[in-house]
């Protein structure tokens, strides 16, 4: 689908509150940059990302995990 990437910025704290998730927490400063998909994802994250869903095309699972109880992770590679 060509679905929006929306970014946005605001305070860590906030994000926490928006159930934003992050990895990385204690690199990140007070304020974070998060990216928005629907409701598939929300995420805290600096790095380079796509405008739409779309322009990503394919994309291949490395890995599966656990992330939290009742939430799972993936990692892909796009191809």
């Amino acid at each position: 689908e060509d679905i929006p990437v929306v970014c946005t910025e605001m305070s860590l704290e906030e994000a926490k509150k928006k159930k934003m998730m992050g990895i990385f927490e204690n690199k990140y400063g007070n304020n974070v940059k998060t990216y928005t998909i629907e409701e598939f994802s929300r995420e805290i994250c600096g790095g380079p990302h796509a405008n739409r869903t779309l322009e990503l095309g394919n994309f291949k699972i490395i890995k599966e995990e656990s992330s939290a109880s009742g939430v799972r992770r993936i990692k892909a590679v796009l191809e």
